[in-house]
């Protein structure tokens, strides 16, 4: 994080009883004064293509402190008697530095932002039926991290496995819209209660699924394929459901005909998050198995990132429902035991079914005969793919920051030996813009279907916090991770495990560390090839058998 001309940083947070202090640095040499803000909607403005960050004010109230020789500010802070010898209403607060020329959001300092989480406090009253919380969270600005205290005051959740979907609303339109879900809710559950009731369950129907693809792909059509080529399509009677629901507005009709279909099953596989789940009780004959339609990354998801925005519920989250998971590597059941929130024995370290076959030689000669035939231009070129993850809390949100590129500098590295491909993230609509002189060696390939098949043609391959890594790895070249956000990622969106300290390869902060490495040639490569070792000597290429034969076999 790059602190701004003049800052006011907050260090050195420490709990004794009700008493919170806090350190503040700065390098302001004129005095100031400060105030506690609270604050409600955050507005983003652009102007002359910079974006700037303010907040509503709903309340301000001043602070007391005492200056040091050393030029910090220090706050004693008894919480309760805050405002006017109150508690802080609900809300989120900032602490403002106030001088003659200016006022100066205070900041999280770098330290104090991985720990903000280890200062949170809860305050139990009433035996236990009320509580007061205190915690801490950053929130980004055009420089820097606003130092946020969320001061709430919670009751006892008496039902909290069934508040989740339906949540409480306050306003007449928010219970208006409440009802109506909760409307939909239950006869969705009814409708498929009555057909689950219809349809015995003889352990032969099977259901392929996913809600954020309308075609079968990675690790479903791996296992569709081994249950055609073994036969067991004569066995069991499969059937397909894919549309791209999730984000999307679909019909009574169009959710009727799914709970239709899920209610006739024995056996249902997803790839990805499906929300239908969250709300259904499956028959308990039914097993919904979650395939996973990733490798691993280093962004938190699912229960991972309890407690931030976008969080699933204690109970209620389709995650919840899973009879089986299937993951790549025995190491990872302990890292999707935690995005899941399911133990450890729910899972099967089988390996990714999309993988099997990966490094066939006929296979990988065949892809490239047919891709050098459509991408003739590309054939005597050294290919750089540039595949990063979006960011955003979700499809609606999802988006890249462009600017991070050089494409001037990308495209004279580049020259004759190398091509550029970006294949970003099919949640990201905007697309990256490549002026028309630079399109013979920076090419758009967001596109293109298959990630995993343009491996075979990469060179190397550069990314973030995305998994697709993962799957790469097998081609043991090099990987380097641009992550220009990266403590900015770290601290708001989460991650499950240090970017710098895991990466299977060199981590690059800014895009001049990237270019140079790309020119040196220093892609620490023999991290890779640990990862390689660490996370598939036990794969021998038939995780889709495996997958059949441990659920649908029962060997």
């Amino acid at each position: 994080m790059n602190k701004p001309d003049v800052f006011f940083e907050i260090c050195n947070l420490k709990w004794e009883r009700i008493f919170l202090s806090l350190e503040v640095r700065t390098n302001c040499k004129d005095n100031a004064t400060f105030s506690l803000e609270r604050i409600g909607k955050i507005i983003h403005e652009e102007q002359e293509g910079t974006e700037s960050v303010r907040a509503e004010i709903l309340e301000k109230i001043p602070v007391s402190y005492e200056k040091k020789e050393n030029g910090c500010y220090y706050f004693f802070l008894n919480i309760s008697a805050m405002n006017d010898n109150a508690f802080l209403n609900n809300g989120k607060w900032r602490i403002v530095a106030h001088t003659a020329d200016s006022d100066y959001v205070c900041v999280t300092s770098h330290k104090t932002g991985y720990l903000l989480d280890d200062y949170s406090r809860i305050f139990r009253y009433g035996k236990g039926k009320y509580a007061y919380n205190i915690s801490f969270s950053s929130l980004e600005d055009e420089k820097n991290f606003w130092f946020l205290m969320n001061s709430y005051f919670m009751i006892q959740n008496k039902h909290w496995k069934t508040r989740r979907y339906v949540q409480e609303a306050m306003t007449l339109k928010g219970k208006f819209k409440r009802l109506n879900m909760y409307t939909a809710i239950v006869l969705m559950r009814a409708f498929y209660v009555v057909w689950s009731h219809i349809f015995p369950k003889r352990g032969k129907n099977i259901l392929l699924m996913s809600e954020t693809k309308d075609y079968l792909w990675g690790n479903l059509k791996s296992i569709d394929e081994r249950l055609h080529a073994r036969g067991l399509d004569k066995q069991f009677h499969i059937s397909y459901s894919f549309r791209r629901a999730v984000g999307s507005h679909m019909s009574i009709l169009s959710w009727a005909g799914l709970i239709f279909k899920i209610a006739k099953q024995d056996y249902i596989f997803v790839d990805d998050y499906v929300p239908v789940f969250g709300f259904l009780k499956l028959c308990k004959k039914t097993k919904l198995i979650q395939v996973w339609h990733a490798g691993v990354g280093f962004k938190s998801v699912g229960y991972s990132r309890f407690g931030k925005s976008g969080t699933p519920f204690p109970a209620g989250s389709c995650h919840k429902q899973y009879d089986y998971v299937l993951v790549g590597a025995p190491k990872l059941v302990e890292v999707y035991a935690e995005v899941f929130g399911l133990p450890e024995n729910r899972f099967l370290p089988v390996g990714m079914p999309r993988l099997d076959g990966f490094l066939d030689e006929n296979k990988i000669r065949n892809f490239k005969n047919e891709f050098y035939k459509e991408y003739p231009n590309l054939q005597s070129k050294k290919i750089i793919l540039f595949a990063p993850t979006y960011r955003g809390d979700g499809q609606k949100t999802a988006n890249y920051n462009y600017d991070w590129l050089d494409l001037k500098e990308i495209y004279d590295f580049c020259g004759e030996e190398y091509v550029f491909l970006v294949k970003m993230h099919p949640f990201v609509d905007d697309p990256i813009q490549i002026p028309q002189e630079y399109q013979n060696r920076i090419i758009d390939f967001a596109s293109y279907p298959n990630i995993n098949d343009l491996y075979y043609v990469t060179e190397i391959l550069i990314t973030d916090y995305s998994s697709n890594y993962f799957e790469y790895s097998l081609m043991e070249r090099p990987i380097l991770f641009y992550t220009p956000d990266r403590e900015v990622y770290e601290l708001s969106r989460g991650v499950h495990r240090s970017v710098k300290e895991c990466a299977p390869g060199k981590v690059c902060d800014t895009f001049e560390e990237m270019m140079r490495a790309l020119r040196n040639k220093d892609y620490e490569i023999e991290k890779v090839h640990q990862f390689v070792k660490d996370n598939y000597d036990e794969y021998d290429g038939h995780a889709a058998d495996k997958a059949i034969d441990a659920i649908l076999l029962k060997k």
